[in-house]
């Protein structure tokens, strides 16, 4: 369709009456959902906008509504982002990404990156598309907002700066988490790197807590423990003090992540976060330059943000 994409122009396409097409456009009830889903899908492939449309309309497809955990921290950042730069915005589950047609919207952010989510996705719509920390997805042509995929790395460089030298690294499930995997594999090359029994010095742990993770831990006889999630790390550093272990005397603590329990352990644990003010800023800022500007979304790496507490020793006097 070239030109000025007017409402006669759509109907053409279609083979519908212009009167439809504009009801269909305009949210009349009298319109099946079937034909509302088709005009939109077109309008929106071909950069229709409705007359005093203002352009603002997010989707952010979740996986589910179970808000909890990473979601949990992200996604008031969003609203906040978003909301700044005059945009309103509607929550989709990933089960229903099909409602995508019966809306006018005009930038989708997805937090969902399981792999195939390119197949689903309305790539062909005239509209910005945007994924955040959806590195483990071949999504073609779509920019990526994702935290660095290599931030254990820091973590772990901290701890070797502060004396440690025998680093345990408890993990949570690699299995279709390809994040998960990739901080694995970065232990890994650090134990190349340190000279470390990779095979002796990390576990991966499912959602069920194992009785014996301390005897495991402790029978690789390390200096520091690294956790892959705040819960992991609570926990481990209750059961080492429970042990008659001192924290950080003998072993130092620290955890991915950053919500709260952390904080109020004792002593405080040291974490590395992700910066999920910096991604929603991002990601709103991008969209307002896409929709208003006309600049198309670039991928960006977020760094993540260290946190100094007192679960890690004192470096070692020169």
């Amino acid at each position: 369709m070239t030109g000025k994409i007017t409402i006669r122009k759509l109907a053409k396409e279609l083979s519908l009456s212009p009167v439809t097409v504009y009801r269909a456009l305009s949210g009349h009830p009298n319109v099946r959902p079937g034909t509302r889903r088709q005009v939109l899908h077109t309008a929106q492939k071909n950069g229709y906008a409705l007359p005093g449309h203002e352009g603002r309309n997010i989707a952010v497809i979740v996986p589910s509504f179970d808000f909890s955990g990473y979601l949990g921290r992200l996604l008031p950042r969003l609203e906040t982002e978003f909301h700044r730069r005059g945009f309103k915005i509607q929550l989709i589950p990933k089960p229903d990404i099909a409602l995508l047609g019966n809306y006018m919207i005009d930038g989708i952010v997805s937090v969902v990156w399981e792999k195939g989510l390119e197949k689903l996705l309305p790539q062909d719509f005239a509209i910005p598309i945007l994924t955040l920390n959806a590195a483990s997805n071949t999504l073609e042509n779509i920019p990526r907002i994702i935290s660095d995929p290599l931030g254990i790395q820091q973590a772990l460089e901290y701890l070797r700066s502060r004396g440690c030298r025998k680093i345990f690294y408890l993990s949570t499930p690699t299995k279709n988490n390809p994040d998960a995997f990739d901080r694995l594999m970065a232990f890994r090359q650090f134990c190349l790197k340190t000279r470390q029994d990779y095979d002796a010095l990390h576990l991966i742990l499912g959602r069920d807590w194992l009785e014996n993770v301390l005897s495991l831990v402790l029978n690789a006889k390390p200096d520091a423990c690294f956790c892959a999630s705040e819960t992991f790390a609570v926990k481990l550093g209750r059961q080492i003090k429970a042990a008659g272990k001192r924290i950080p005397e003998d072993i130092s603590l620290m955890g991915l992540e950053d919500d709260y329990a952390n904080e109020i352990f004792t002593p405080p644990i040291t974490a590395i976060r992700q910066n999920f003010e910096k991604i929603a800023e991002i990601a709103a800022e991008s969209m307002y330059q896409a929709i208003v500007n006309g600049i198309p979304p670039v991928s960006a790496t977020v760094p993540f943000q260290l946190i100094e507490r007192e679960s890690v020793r004192d470096p070692e006097p020169k």
